[in-house]
């Protein structure tokens, strides 16, 4: 990985210590080109072989699904697009038949938690596990699993603090309950290699623009073939109503769930995310992240910081408690450091740098954070 060429293809890390891709990931020049051709093309009508525009953008959104599958190690069939990561997670929720007795799981600390009009309409019990020392313990997960569990919800990288579960296990415990798995990626697509076929889960839904390092505005949702005819869409449009017959036809794909016209801008950006990304190839990406959190993660171990990521994590994402969080990010961002503060039992300053970040960026950060507030953290 030839980290400066990479760098000079990030106008943004020009001016600015970027480490806060979990909050927002920065775009390459060539995802803004995306972007920029979508629109040439549509000004101009430069067709090429499609018959219409239209044909020309479904023609790049099957493309684009076909990549995001090769990512996720699923069939093509199997994904369909959607305007953000809640809405993926919805999806499921809203596609099946419930009744009262059944119930939900899910971890307290969910960023898109698993209480929904409908569940609550259907009088479905939530069931919230509590998160302890910075991490979701699957015994916590498997006490609060019956028989009675319709859908167990987890993030594969928690937003606070970056704790990853081990996505398997959690498959396991669940279907040992003929309970479904559904997964937040947000925060690890892109950073770190993910296969849903070996984790064995049943949904996934991702936004695109953190660590994929595409557009807003744009996430998928991946649903196990085995799923797909007994799920029904809970709205119907041009895109998936088939006028075929009488009546009419829902898609034998997961494409069904794609009811309304597409953000097309946003697919042609992330198609060039997606080139980008394959290019620097997603095993070297997950090992250059992990070696540049244990780096963070020891940094801020040595100065003392009471850390909420657990030592030995293998995610992007490193945190710890801070007083005054917000304060210090707003003097680090005067100094061109960005990170994220976050209210979160007494204040949280999270840390997450990408592929594109260097050691050299993290020493900076540090040494701005003792200038700002000496050698001692002063923890919460």
């Amino acid at each position: 990985m030839k980290i400066g060429t990479i760098r000079r293809d990030f106008p943004t890390l020009k001016n600015l210590t970027y480490l806060d891709t979990a909050f927002v990931g920065v775009h390459p020049t060539f995802v803004r080109e995306g972007h920029i051709d979508f629109l040439d093309e549509w000004m101009t009508f430069s067709l090429g072989k499609s018959k219409t525009i239209l044909t020309k953008w479904l023609d790049k959104t099957e493309t684009t699904r076909s990549m995001i599958a090769e990512l996720l190690g699923a069939s093509s069939d199997e994904v369909a697009f959607t305007q953000c990561t809640g809405c993926g997670l919805n999806i499921p929720v809203n596609s099946m038949t419930w009744k009262k007795g059944d119930n939900v799981v899910f971890p307290d600390w969910e960023h898109n938690p698993l209480v929904t009009s409908t569940l609550k309409r259907e009088g479905v019990e939530t069931r919230i596990v509590k998160s302890v020392n910075g991490r979701v313990e699957l015994s916590d997960l498997e006490k609060a699993i019956d028989d009675n569990t319709k859908i167990v919800q987890v993030s594969q990288v928690e937003y606070l603090n970056g704790f990853r579960l081990d996505l398997k296990s959690v498959s396991k415990i669940a279907h040992e309950h003929c309970a479904m798995v559904s997964v937040d990626s947000t925060q690890a697509l892109g950073a770190l290699k993910t296969n849903v076929k070996t984790e064995q889960v049943d949904f996934l839904s991702a936004g695109t623009y953190k660590y994929l390092i595409g557009p807003a505005g744009l996430a998928f949702l991946y649903v196990k073939s085995e799923h797909v005819e007994g799920m029904f869409p809970d709205r119907t449009g041009w895109k998936n109503k088939l006028w075929k017959m009488q009546p009419f036809e829902l898609p034998s794909s997961a494409r069904r769930f794609e009811y309304g016209s597409l953000n097309f801008e946003g697919i042609y950006a992330f198609h060039n995310s997606l080139i980008y990304l394959n290019k620097i190839g997603i095993m070297n990406i997950e090992r250059r992240n992990l070696e540049l959190s244990s780096y963070l993660w020891s940094r801020l171990n040595d100065l003392g910081a009471r850390l909420f990521t657990p030592q030995g994590n293998k995610s992007p994402i490193v945190s710890f408690f801070l007083k005054g969080g917000q304060e210090i990010a707003e003097k680090l961002m005067e100094e061109r450091i960005k990170v994220s503060a976050i209210d979160w039992r007494g204040g949280l300053l999270r840390v997450s740098p990408h592929f594109y970040n260097t050691k050299e960026d993290i020493d900076f950060f540090v040494d701005k954070l003792k200038e700002i507030i000496g050698d001692n953290l002063k923890v919460v």
